[in-house]
């Protein structure tokens, strides 16, 4: 009778343990994704109000979380729609796109954006289902909107800058890059102007 009691005692610590980890990683899971939505909403809201001072004909800079907002980068066929900011940090990354390199959106030259790659589809999260002549539209501070087609998708290492090379100084290029493979590896996203 004691030798049951003992393995009962013992399965009831370890069930116990099993469903407070597993508690604790839906909480974690909960904050990671309800975080991304509220970033998901938040973005919307600086996009929106980018597209009503294009209409009023204002161009005050806006922030967003503290860091200008350059332009917004939409990609109809994954309904993506996201601000661009500035520079790229860890902070600015968990908000937004960023620019990593280039000059001013749509100018000639290569422009580098970056985005997390995010599980749950926000961000760069639905780029793995861009195909080669897709489109990329580009908003600048001055309201033009200009569209890009996707010429090249491919991975590489983190460590390769030759992604970052601008083929002709005489066209409008952007890269767009994320994480893949667990952080292994960078999805690379190439488009030229229409």
């Amino acid at each position: 009778m004691k030798i049951k009691n003992k393995k009962l005692k013992v399965y009831y610590v370890i069930f116990s343990l099993l469903l407070i980890i597993a508690i604790i990683t839906f909480i974690f899971i909960g904050i990671k994704y309800g975080g991304n939505q509220i970033n998901e909403k938040e973005s919307k809201e600086v996009v929106a109000q980018v597209r009503e001072e294009e209409q009023q004909g204002k161009t005050e800079p806006i922030q967003f979380y503290g860091m200008p907002v350059i332009g917004i980068i939409r990609i109809p066929k994954i309904e993506l729609e996201y601000p661009i900011l500035e520079e790229t940090t860890k902070q600015t990354m968990k908000k937004a796109i960023t620019r990593f390199s280039g000059g001013a959106v749509n100018e000639y030259g290569n422009l580098a954006l970056a985005g997390h790659n995010n599980k749950d589809g926000t961000m760069f999260g639905k780029t793995k289902k861009l195909e080669v002549g897709d489109q990329i539209e580009l908003t600048d501070l001055k309201k033009q909107t200009i569209s890009y087609k996707i010429t090249e998708i491919f991975v590489t290492d983190p460590n390769d800058v030759t992604i970052l090379a601008t083929k002709d100084e005489a066209i409008r290029e952007v890269t767009l890059i994320t994480c893949t493979n667990g952080n292994k590896e960078r999805l690379i996203i190439k488009a030229q102007e229409i």
